[in-house]
């Protein structure tokens, strides 16, 4: 951990609200509700309106309110909202794919120049300027805790950007890559002339030159850009720890659309964090799977991750979360082992489309029903810290291998439209359904589930099942490791789409690249969901949907089959361990239809897994556990209508949240959270 204490914290100050005259009371009124630090962002254009003439007023007085209420401080850049010169003087327009000029816009999140083309070398030595002078100017104020490079980072939309810069900046990357032209050329089957004049993809229907130039922009690019601001600012403060998050992660982007590959780009900086990329509400079990799996997520890209943006409804006049909403965020969070929780924002917005967007406080100052939800969460906090600082989740006996590669290239496939123009937002969402649909499974079965990294295949080892999603991308370098990991008795489930293309992108033909653990082959492979197609598994019917694949497996059982007696799925024992190659889409069918059937046959994979104690999650009861070295920490979720008691078997040693306690025995009422600390036995 960077702290010896979890943050609570509140994004306080975006230009140009809330209003001077407002600071003096808002930030001594922050220790009223129990939050520790206040976030300011450091609005690029807002500080430098003219070029080289620098007006830090704002941030010096936010800076001297702190300092006198004792208030701590996190710095977030905000560079995306660039000022006027670098259009007029620098050129930093983003171009689109035709060559149109895609002009900066105005709007409650970016209230002035909307993201120029960073990529453009003027434009960003300007931007490291910046941040130069902000670095140099605060570095080693007392109050600063944390600085955050960038607020979401992200590249999109998937047109972002076509000009002469990306297009040298983008030749260089795979000159980086292929160190030839000729080497690229044999790879790819392609037959560029030099990487000077490489062509910039204006359709997807290539895929090579897509994939290439998505991963360009959102791992090498991203990951450039922040490193070479923590240098910026590392030279002048040596201590203090330095952050970026994610605005959608992976695990729920569209990835052509808003994409950034968290598991590369957070190597750049100190640790990680994410914003809350999906609905609000709490109230339906979509939503708080999703809360689930964000932290789980993240947690696998770097253990020591800040929920950074908590929103405590989104507001803007139809959207508004109950103080319940509110609190299973946080504790959610808090059990899924963040170690910063920060709101956005402690004021509603006033200005452009973001009007009365989130805030624990109305824009007025006076407090909405959440802001007490935050103040008892703070307070519960600070007493059980000593308990909740150096725990952590649980390591699963499950994990989903997540692919960022493999999930770029199936939102490839799935962008074929009209040439020219390019799909953001693919309707099947076939990888994201796969992952996330497994994840579902996991937790209405009563298990715990973890995410590792494809590119992390040294922690394979800590698990008893790996499951492999629309995994297309194989690397046979996966396979020393899954065959060891089936030696020593492990379960792997590789479901449909798994080694179907090469790393060059091609659809492969031969061999799934798997040997000596799997001989098998693609025979055919069609998509099913223009009628009705099923399966008989474990007695009971499945649809098919989208795909099916016919494999010719050596040495292996058939588990179900498909209509025409072919084998549908496959069992494969290598070791003492099984691997279960799916020729059907197991965990996407069951994202669109819950089938029973799915349930059941995941249910009979025997590995030895454990179900969680008290998880009920079908009847609304979720437990997650945090564990330290003397200590286990209980979370139990209740959103059911009936109150829960739990014997822990075990002497209770703190508590918190809406936790009764009597003796070795927990009580949870509907709609409530509670956990208890116990010794670890």
């Amino acid at each position: 951990m960077f702290f010896d204490e979890i943050i609570h914290g509140t994004q306080y100050y975006r230009t140009p609200t809330p209003l001077p005259e407002e600071w003096e009371e808002d930030i001594s009124n922050l220790e009223k509700y129990n939050l520790d630090a206040f976030q300011i962002r450091m609005n690029w254009r807002w500080n430098e309106r003219k070029e080289d003439e620098y007006d830090f007023s704002d941030v010096d007085r936010l800076l001297e309110i702190a300092e006198k209420n004792g208030r701590r401080v996190i710095m977030k850049f905000l560079l995306e909202c660039a000022p006027q010169y670098i259009y007029e003087k620098y050129d930093g327009t983003v171009i689109g794919p035709h060559g149109e000029k895609m002009r900066p816009g105005s709007h409650g999140a970016f209230y002035g120049g909307w993201r120029p083309c960073f990529t453009n070398p003027g434009v960003f030595d300007r931007a490291l300027k910046f941040v130069d002078k902000v670095a140099q100017r605060y570095a080693g104020n007392k109050n600063i805790i944390l600085w955050n490079l960038w607020n979401e980072i992200r590249n999109r939309p998937v047109e972002e950007c076509f000009c002469e810069h990306c297009r040298r900046a983008f030749g260089k990357y795979l000159e980086g890559k292929f160190t030839t032209v000729e080497n690229m050329n044999k790879h790819y089957g392609c037959a560029e002339e030099s990487f000077e004049t490489i062509n910039l993809p204006s359709m997807p229907h290539g895929f090579w030159d897509i994939y290439e130039f998505k991963k360009f922009k959102s791992s090498y690019e991203l990951h450039r850009y922040l490193k070479e601001m923590y240098a910026v600012v590392r030279k002048y403060d040596a201590t203090t720890p330095i952050m970026s998050h994610a605005g959608c992660c992976s695990a729920f982007q569209t990835i052509l659309g808003d994409a950034v590959d968290d598991y590369h780009v957070s190597q750049a900086v100190d640790f990680w964090g994410t914003s809350i990329p999906f609905g609000t509400n709490m109230d339906n079990e979509n939503n708080r799977i999703s809360m689930m799996l964000l932290g789980d997520f993240i947690r696998s890209v770097d253990k020591n991750y800040f929920n950074h943006e908590i929103y405590p409804g989104l507001g803007m006049f139809w959207d508004y979360d109950t103080p319940f909403d509110l609190k299973f965020k946080l504790y959610c969070a808090l059990a899924g082992g963040s170690k910063g929780l920060i709101y956005w924002q402690y004021k509603a917005e006033r200005v452009g489309m973001e009007q009365d967007c989130a805030g624990i406080m109305r824009s007025d100052g006076t407090p909405r029903p959440v802001a007490f939800e935050a103040q008892k969460f703070g307070a519960d906090l600070h007493k059980n810290m000593e308990y909740l600082v150096g725990a952590e989740v649980e390591t699963a006996e499950a994990a989903i291998v997540f692919d960022y590669d493999s999930m770029l290239m199936g939102e490839i496939e799935e962008s074929l439209g009209e040439p020219g123009k390019f799909n953001g937002n693919p309707s099947t969402l076939y990888y994201a359904r796969s992952h996330s649909g497994m994840y579902r499974l996991f937790k209405r079965l009563g298990y715990n589930i973890d995410y590792v990294s494809a590119k992390r295949p040294e922690l394979f080892e800590k698990y008893k099942l790996l499951y492999f999603p629309y995994h297309t991308m194989l690397d046979p370098k996966l396979a020393p490791y899954l065959e060891k990991f089936l030696e020593k008795g492990g379960t792997v489930i590789a479901d449909e789409g798994f080694g179907l293309r090469d790393l060059n992108t091609w659809l492969r033909v031969g061999d799934i690249n798997l040997k000596p653990i799997i001989n098998a082959r693609l025979c055919e492979r069609r998509f099913a969901a223009r009628k009705e197609q099923y399966i008989e598994l474990c007695g009971e019917k499945m649809l098919i949907t989208p795909f099916k694949s016919e494999l010719r497996v050596e040495n292996a059982e058939p588990i179900a089959r498909f209509e025409n007696g072919l084998p549908a799925i496959h069992l494969i024992r290598s070791g003492s361990g099984k691997f279960y190659l799916s020729g059907v889409p197991i965990a996407y069918s069951y994202s669109k239809t819950e089938a029973q059937s799915i349930e059941k046959f995941i249910s009979s994979i025997h590995c030895g897994i454990k179900k969680k104690k008290f998880d009920d999650f079908n009847n609304g009861i979720y437990e997650r556990r945090l564990i330290s070295d003397k200590h286990t920490i209980v979370f139990i979720f209740n959103v059911s209508q009936q109150a829960i008691t739990l014997d822990l078997e075990c002497e209770i040693l703190a508590f918190g949240a809406d936790a009764i306690i009597s003796e070795s025995k927990m009580t949870v009422g509907p709609d409530r959270i509670g956990y208890a600390v116990i010794n670890r036995t």
